[in-house]
């Protein structure tokens, strides 16, 4: 907290947040952090502001069209992939997040008790640092994971075997200075080389746009040497998103498959809405959450708790507030096909202690072209948050685990 009077001159509405992120071979820092909000106010400085923000989040979506990348490396993952973990560390968390990857790729996990150096796969160990190497090392034997009490988490770990199976930081892509601005200045040495853009001759494209949620995405303090940012991400309503450890995005998983199960589907299934082929059931597409079907093709059922599903945004303000323990995805739609302003008034996600967005309570909104990518998530905010989508659809996910949070809006479609 002592440094909130420094980020408050910095800008008078944006709450920032930063939980340190896991990088290679270098300590991972958790953010333990309290605050304190009071009541929530419209900021004449945001009114007067988002107009210029909403032109830069405007020239993003379209340059948002260069490819997410994977390592290229001599040797590549197959599966089964073996692994072996030390009876210090918390097997829990390393099996759902191993048990995510199995139902959702097409990688399998096999547990062994004992090394045997002709097999290929990775071993967790206990450190006092959270470190993976990034893509296969060699062609046997087990690859170490070093998991540290920071990173002993469901997202984090998946951020760790997501590195080892080759997925780069978003924010070493070649197309990062898009979408974020770098600050060297604030960097510490020894976290110097987990910022630097990896070259063409390195990586692999993916045709995956770049996106601010991903579990392999820094946060906006990560690697400081002096607290300062050491990134940020230029549209900044995505400032309570960036450096999220809570599970991996749509996208993420995506890269696995387009990189590694592409191939063991013999037919090609067309997928709608974003979705692709899954590689565990090649009849069926994987659907963003909101869509359902074989192929993605409709809207999931309504939940009763959630009231209707479908909103119009019509040129006269629309006020709606959404309570209570459930979660809820609406799709928003202008009724004249013109971009659409949302405009945040209230919210209150329990408990306030931490200053970062967590998935499972928060107010998501996605609001740019692209529905696959994670939205802006909102949970505690000291003024208005004013949003502009980039077409005319914007989808909300409402995820609540406490019947004391609530999310109090208005929408309208714009010329």
């Amino acid at each position: 907290m002592i440094y909130l009077k420094k980020l408050f001159l910095y800008s008078a509405f944006y709450i920032l947040c930063v939980i340190p992120y896991i990088i290679s071979s270098t300590n991972f820092s958790s953010n333990n952090e309290y605050i304190n909000k009071g009541n929530i106010k419209r900021s004449i400085e945001e009114i007067n502001n988002f107009k210029y923000d909403n032109k830069i989040t405007n020239n993003l979506s379209t340059n948002n069209r260069k490819k997410r990348e994977i390592i290229k490396s001599q040797y590549k993952w197959t599966s089964p992939i073996y692994y072996q973990v030390d009876v210090s560390l918390n097997y829990r968390f390393i099996k759902k997040a191993i048990r995510i990857l199995e139902t959702s790729t097409c990688f399998r996990f096999v547990y062994i008790s004992l090394s045997k150096n002709h097999f290929s796969g990775i071993k967790f160990v206990s450190s006092s640092k959270c470190y993976a190497y990034l893509g296969k090392k060699f062609e046997k034997g087990l690859q170490v994971i070093g998991i540290g009490n920071e990173c002993l988490s469901l997202g984090g770990i998946t951020h760790m075997i997501l590195r080892t199976l080759g997925i780069i930081y978003q924010h070493c892509r070649i197309d990062r200075d898009v979408f974020i601005k770098v600050f060297p200045e604030n960097i510490a040495a020894e976290y110097m080389e987990d910022f630097q853009i990896l070259p063409k001759s390195k990586i692999k494209h993916l045709s995956l746009p770049y996106e601010y949620g991903s579990v392999m995405h820094f946060g906006m303090q990560t690697g400081s040497k002096n607290r300062g940012y050491t990134l940020m991400p230029k549209d900044h309503l995505y400032e309570n998103t960036v450096g999220q450890l809570d599970y991996p995005t749509f996208n993420d998983i995506k890269a696995l498959n387009l990189h590694y199960c592409s191939k063991i589907c013999k037919y090609t299934l067309i997928c709608k809405n974003h979705g692709y082929q899954d590689p565990n059931d090649c009849g069926k597409c994987i659907c963003i959450d909101g869509f359902a079907g074989a192929i993605c093709g409709y809207m999931a059922k309504r939940v009763i708790i959630c009231g209707q599903k479908k909103m119009i945004a019509r040129d006269k303000p629309t006020y709606h507030k959404i309570t209570g323990n459930k979660y809820c995805v609406y799709h928003l739609k202008s009724i004249n096909r013109k971009k659409i302003q949302l405009v945040i008034l209230k919210i209150n996600m329990e408990p306030k202690y931490f200053l970062k967005c967590q998935m499972n309570r928060s107010f998501e909104v996605k609001y740019w072209k692209d529905k696959s990518l994670t939205g802006a998530r909102f949970c505690h905010q000291k003024f208005s948050k004013i949003i502009i989508s980039h077409n005319n659809y914007i989808i909300l996910h409402y995820r609540s685990s406490d019947p004391r949070n609530y999310v109090y809006f208005y929408y309208k479609e714009i010329p």
